[in-house]
């Protein structure tokens, strides 16, 4: 082997470590660019919604409420999990002084941190189920009762998933 072969498979290494860096301040621009978009993410998936305004002339089909619970399934446990717009169909729980806003300001801050795990839901007229388990919680049965497309009531103490038909 040449010397001259030697000295380049020697410096290549050299050439390497001589290319520019990424600026630090080009990273801390990405990092900030990067928190921004998380925070403006959760602020979205965070944000007070408004309460669902029943639909009564004419009233939603089942075919409609039932694609309204699929969504709110989704959005509430499921691969799109986002509470406010879950809230979006939702407006009570019995462990919070009735209301919304009330039931907002328990669940809103917290619901997005919890790893739930759905199981299983089904809607049958105006009554719906979801089965999750979160934890810390357990495994959870919420039922609903719909009216004009919105959740009008929500039990979660003690509830049972439904048998089969």
């Amino acid at each position: 082997m040449k010397f001259s072969h030697i000295v380049a498979v020697l410096s290549a290494p050299l050439a390497v470590a001589a290319l520019p860096a990424a600026a630090p301040e080009a990273n801390a621009v990405a990092a900030a660019e990067q928190d921004v978009s998380s925070t403006l993410l959760e602020a979205r998936q965070n944000r007070r919604p408004t309460p669902c305004v029943r639909k009564t002339d004419p009233a939603p089909t089942q075919e409609e409420t039932d694609a309204r619970f699929a969504e709110f399934v989704e959005v509430f446990v499921g691969s799109r999990k986002n509470i406010s717009r879950a809230f979006e169909f939702i407006n009570h729980n019995p462990m919070a002084q009735n209301g919304h806003a009330s039931t907002w300001s328990i669940l809103g801050n917290m619901w997005g941190g919890i790893q739930h795990r759905y199981i299983r839901s089904t809607i049958r007229g105006n009554m719906s189920w979801v089965n999750y388990s979160a934890p810390g919680f357990g495994t959870i049965v919420d039922r609903f009762r719909w009216e004009g497309g919105c959740i009008v009531e929500h039990w979660d103490q003690g509830e049972r998933y439904p048998a089969r038909k």
